[in-house]
C-alpha cells in the first residue's frame, strides 16, 4: 500500500514534522465507508482531557482509497462505551492460525505481507480492518 505517512510502536501517526500520539492524545470520532468511491476515512480529534498539549494538531484524518475489503469487527459488549474512541494500536491483520486473531505490530525494518489488511484496533475490542490501495493522512492545525 502507497502511504504518506508511518506508524511507529502501534500509536504514533508520522507525517513530515508531525509526530501524533493516536492512543493517548486524540479520540476517534468516526469512519465513513463509501461503496461507490471505494474509500475508507477516519476521522480523530485532539481529546479535551487534561494534560493534552493546547498547542497539538486539532484533528487528523486517514483516507484509503480504492478499498479492496473492509470489515468492522464488534467491539466486546462488556466493555465501557468510553473506551470506543480510543485507539489501542494500529498495525495489520491476517486471517491465519499461528496470528490468532490479533493485531500486529510491525517495525522497520520488518515490513508487513502485502496480502495483510491494515488493522486499526480499539480499547473496546473493536477493529477496523482494510485492504486498499493508498492511504494519505491529512493534519490539521
Amino acid at each position: 500500500m502507497i502511504r504518506d505517512f508511518e506508524i511507529r510502536d502501534g500509536i504514533y501517526l508520522i507525517q513530515s514534522t508531525h509526530e501524533l500520539d493516536l492512543h493517548n492524545n486524540f479520540d476517534f470520532q468516526s469512519l465513513r465507508y463509501s461503496v461507490v468511491d471505494r474509500s475508507l476515512s477516519l476521522q480523530w480529534h485532539r481529546s479535551e482531557r487534561d494534560g493534552i498539549p493546547a498547542n497539538l494538531s486539532t484533528s487528523v484524518s486517514i483516507e484509503f482509497q480504492e478499498v479492496t475489503e473492509f470489515r468492522f469487527q464488534h467491539r466486546d459488549a462488556g466493555v465501557p462505551f468510553t473506551e470506543d474512541d480510543c485507539m489501542s494500536d494500529f498495525g495489520y491483520w491476517t486471517d491465519e492460525d499461528w496470528a490468532k486473531g490479533k493485531v500486529m505490530l510491525c517495525e522497520p525494518p520488518q515490513t508487513p505481507d502485502p496480502r495483510w489488511l491494515t488493522a486499526i484496533n480499539f480499547m473496546s475490542g473493536a477493529v477496523i480492518l482494510v485492504q486498499a490501495n493508498s492511504a494519505y493522512a491529512k493534519v490539521a492545525a
